[in-house]
């Protein structure tokens, strides 16, 4: 069996240790720029991600990831990223989300659930189902749509909870 090649830092140019040594000390209170100061001073010095992982106490694929980045980029992979996923796609058909807000409008019983009361789970059915969405998307993903709607979902739970005080639902049998 082939022997696997450990994952080392390339060879650090003079300015670029300075600028590695100066964050490795935490001169500016950045942690994610100290952390990956002291994995990349750590694998030039000959270290294995594994035993730079256990020294840091951090994830070994955390190690990794901050070599590659750094093989890559140079000392841009010091500076924190957006923590956004790189690329969204819409996951709405043009009108979708707009469109969102009908199903509220409607029983869940007519989309085939058993119960009287909306979740984001079944909205996120509802929506695929009614051809809104071009797959089954996750229950946040609702919540940011109506976020989006400028109509935060708490705000619609509270409308709900206070139409189904006001009307007895066509579907449930009255009490009288």
């Amino acid at each position: 069996m082939a022997k696997r090649q450990i994952l080392m830092v390339r060879a650090l140019t003079a300015e670029e240790q300075g600028i590695i040594e100066y964050h490795a000390q935490g001169n500016e209170h950045k942690p994610f720029t100290e952390r990956r100061s002291r994995i990349l001073l750590a694998s030039s010095a000959g270290k294995p991600p594994i035993q730079i992982a256990t020294d840091l106490n951090i994830d070994d694929e955390t190690v990794r990831r901050a070599i590659r980045d750094f093989n890559q980029r140079g000392t841009i992979a010091l500076t924190e990223g957006s923590h956004r996923p790189y690329r969204t796609r819409n996951l709405f058909v043009p009108g979708g989300r707009e469109r969102l807000l009908e199903i509220l409008h409607r029983h869940p019983k007519e989309y085939g659930f058993y119960t009287d009361e909306w979740t984001l789970e079944l909205i996120a059915d509802a929506a695929f189902a009614s051809g809104l969405t071009t797959s089954r998307v996750c229950d946040e993903t609702i919540r940011n749509a109506f976020i989006r709607l400028a109509t935060p979902w708490r705000h619609i739970k509270r409308l709900m909870l206070r139409e189904r005080c006001k009307v007895p639902s066509p579907h449930r049998p009255s009490s009288d």
